[in-house]
């Protein structure tokens, strides 16, 4: 219950004693402290009036367990320089107690000061929070207001572990609560009230406690950083201890979307970094944050008081590509989700040399361009975040780059160009498959004329590519064709020998022999070997009728005894090569 004015009391106490005035009379002493001792008694501390005409007869003592009394009379004292009085049985212990105090003169009455301010001892509680894990401590108050000669704010101790006292908590008036964390597992705490007069004097309440458990956890841990280790891809995670003295240590968690994982438990309070065994930064992103545990056990089963978590902290991953052909290195980042960027910086290494700063991009940038690197060396890129305004920063994962120029061709072979028809001729081209090729470009040139495009295909696994000329009269000429080879730059680099289509004449003689004439075919990497001539006889199958040396471009097939036949004779002529270096 809080003090209360007695203003009432006081006005009813004024007017009985508003006498003709025949006495002299002191000033009230000036109460200042009541204190309460562990059994309930309670100590008055004074200031005695001055009293320069020597006429102290008395001080009076009045008590009330009531703020509103009434009050009585407890003691008179004639004993004028006395200044404290213990109140044995007092109370103090189950209530709050109430005194004020009077000083009587030697002279006629009416002889009686008027009543000096109340006071009252403190009277504390404590009770077990709601849910649990707190004493909530309540008192009622000294006065109100406060004397002005009292401390502006009361003082908490509480004794633990037993016969340890120690100051918890200062507390400004007009406030008389207060809840204290408990952090004991489950053992008993006490708690008092003291409260300073300037001339050194406490009032001290009475004693109260309970036994308690701690079911609190500790404050949640507060991320610095998560950064990764550029020599062993492994971030490493730091934190600000939970300022709790019962932190018992850290839960690891490791935040993989859509769950999360306990990588690791780790105990003391201070320890405050951690590198998962199994992190490798190097190929992603990594995202952590942390939860702490306390000494205590509770629930079912038990288990520590864990703290919730604040939002993870993730890693930066730094990706590259390569134009081989353009000469440039493009070096992507994620953004370090945790804390506000200031800015991104870019850090590169040639070949192990010293590393420089390639450049300094603003938070909301995550590409960059190092344009004009050299063929044929290893670049390193680490990506660093930089906190705004603060100390804190964050290194990428390192991503190395071997630059090279892709593999040139250094060989196409047109196998054949042979006639399918009329109208069709087919070529086939041998290429190599262990390089890289943007694309195969056909050109074809009509005897002897300039090369003109005639189809392309795109580089690819081969062993072989087939191009086949629709375009044609097999009949009327003959056709040259090459393969160009363009690198996977789309530069041109290689081009293949010639394939030249045989184009056959057949000329019948009236003295019953045909005469063949053709070309030679070109141009075999092993020559030909010789040409095979085939005839159909009145649309029949061709059959194998001569083989002719590699320079006997003309054969004569004299029919004259074919005279059963409907004198329709056909003739194709075969090229063959032989002894190809290449076994093709």
């Amino acid at each position: 219950m809080r003090s209360c004015s007695v203003r009432f009391f006081l006005l009813s106490l004024i007017l009985s004693l508003h006498l003709p005035a025949s006495g002299q009379v002191l000033d009230p002493p000036s109460l200042r402290c009541v204190s309460v001792n562990p059994s309930g008694d309670v100590l008055l501390t004074w200031v005695v009036p001055p009293d320069p005409t020597a006429i102290f007869l008395a001080y009076e003592i009045y008590h009330s367990a009531n703020a509103g009394g009434p009050y009585a009379l407890l003691t008179s004292i004639p004993v004028y320089g006395q200044a404290t009085f213990f109140h044995a049985g007092a109370g103090g212990d189950t209530g709050p107690q109430y005194y004020y105090m009077v000083t009587l003169s030697t002279s006629p009455p009416p002889n009686a000061s008027l009543p000096g301010p109340v006071l009252a001892s403190m009277f504390l509680t404590v009770n077990q929070s709601t849910p649990l894990g707190s004493a909530a401590i309540d008192w009622t108050a000294f006065s109100v207001p406060l004397p002005p000669t009292s401390a502006t704010s009361a003082g908490i101790a509480m004794e633990y572990p037993q016969g340890t006292w120690s100051s918890i908590a200062t507390v400004a008036d007009p406030v008389t609560f207060y809840e204290q964390v408990t952090s004991v597992c489950d053992d008993s705490l006490t708690f008092r009230i003291g409260l300073t007069d300037n001339i050194g004097c406490v009032s001290y309440s009475n004693l109260a406690g309970g036994t308690f458990q701690d079911v609190t956890p500790p404050s949640i841990p507060i991320m610095s950083t998560v950064t990764v280790d550029p020599v062993t891809g492994q971030t490493i995670v730091t934190w600000a201890p939970s300022p709790e003295g019962d932190t018992d240590g850290y839960i690891i968690v490791l935040v993989d979307p859509p769950s999360s994982i306990i990588v690791d438990t780790i105990y003391g309070q201070n320890n405050t970094q951690y590198i998962y065994p199994l992190s490798d930064a190097t190929v992603g992103t990594e995202s952590y944050t942390i939860a702490a545990i306390d000494t205590c056990l509770s629930g079912i089963p038990p288990s520590p008081n864990t703290s919730a978590t604040f939002d993870p902290h993730t890693t930066i991953y730094v990706t590259t590509t390569y134009d081989k052909c353009g000469g440039d290195i493009t070096i992507n980042w994620t953004p370090y989700i945790g804390f506000e960027v200031q800015s991104y910086e870019l850090y590169a290494q040639q070949d192990g040399g010293a590393i420089f700063l390639l450049g300094t991009y603003s938070p909301t940038v995550s590409t960059a361009l190092h344009a004009d690197v050299v063929p044929f060396a290893e670049y390193c890129y680490v990506v660093k975040a930089v906190e705004s305004g603060g100390p804190r920063f964050s290194n990428s994962n390192r991503r190395c780059r071997t630059t090279d120029y892709p593999p040139v061709p250094q060989w196409n072979y047109i196998r054949l160009a042979t006639v399918l028809a009329d109208d069709h001729v087919q070529i086939v081209d041998s290429v190599e498959t262990a390089v890289e090729v943007k694309r195969y470009r056909l050109e074809r040139s009509s005897n002897g004329g300039p090369w003109q495009p005639i189809a392309s295909a795109p580089g690819g696994p081969g062993p072989l590519i087939v191009f086949n000329d629709v375009d044609v009269e097999a009949d009327q000429r003959s056709y040259e064709y090459r393969i160009l080879v363009d690198d996977s730059c789309g530069n041109e680099v290689v081009e293949s020998n010639i394939g030249s289509t045989v184009l056959l004449e057949a000329e019948a003689g009236l003295d019953g022999v045909n005469r063949l004439l053709w070309n030679g075919y070109e141009d075999w990497a092993g020559g030909v070997s010789g040409y095979e001539v085939y005839r159909s006889i009145s649309d029949g199958p061709y059959a194998l009728i001569a083989v002719n040396g590699p320079t006997e471009w003309s054969y004569d097939d004299d029919v004259s005894q074919l005279y059963e036949t409907n004198g329709r004779f056909c003739y194709r002529v075969r090229a063959v090569e032989t002894a190809n270096p290449a076994g093709i």
